[in-house]
C-alpha cells in the first residue's frame, strides 16, 4: 500500500500511480513507465518529454513522524487486545462450570494418553502410518 501525499488516499498494492490523482509515487514516469529522478525533463531512456507529476516530496522527519504514529498505535492497540484477552480468560477460568469443564477435559486426554501407552506396538505403528498417508494425500491434492 502506499499513501499519495498530494490528496492524501490509500492506494493498495504497489502501484506506480496513486488511483484517485493520478501522480506517481516518487519519481517521474514516460508513458513507457521508464524510471526518471523527479528532477528530469525528459526520459533518459526513450526521451520522451511526456513525464508523469510526482507526488509532493515529503521530508524525511515528517515520513519518519508518520512511522512513529503508526507503530505507536499499533503498539497500543496490540497491548489492549493482550489485556482484554487476559481479561476474558481470568472471568472465564473464575466460573466453576469452566473449571470443571477443563478439569473434564484434562483427565479425558490422560486417560486417552494412558490408552494410547497400552495398546501393542504393532497397532500404534498401523495408526501412524494411516495417518501419515492420510496427511500426504490431502497434501497432493
Amino acid at each position: 500500500m502506499k499513501h499519495c501525499y498530494h490528496c492524501g488516499r490509500i492506494t493498495a498494492g504497489e502501484p506506480l500511480f496513486c488511483n484517485t490523482c493520478g501522480r506517481s509515487f516518487d519519481r517521474k514516469l514516460c508513458p513507457r513507465l521508464h524510471p526518471n529522478p523527479r528532477s528530469a525533463e525528459i526520459c533518459s531512456r526513450c526521451g520522451s518529454r511526456e513525464l508523469s507529476t510526482p507526488q509532493p516530496n515529503v521530508s524525511l522527519l515528517f515520513r519518519s513522524g508518520e512511522w512513529l504514529a503508526r507503530m505507536l498505535l499499533g503498539a497500543f492497540l496490540t497491548l489492549l487486545t493482550v489485556f482484554l484477552v487476559y481479561e476474558v480468560l481470568m472471568q472465564a477460568l473464575q466460573m466453576r462450570v469452566v473449571q470443571n469443564g477443563l478439569f473434564l477435559i484434562g483427565f479425558l486426554i490422560a486417560i486417552l494418553w494412558w490408552l494410547w501407552t497400552k495398546l501393542p506396538e504393532w497397532l500404534r505403528k498401523f495408526v501412524r502410518k494411516q495417518l501419515r498417508k492420510r496427511k500426504e494425500r490431502h497434501e497432493q491434492e
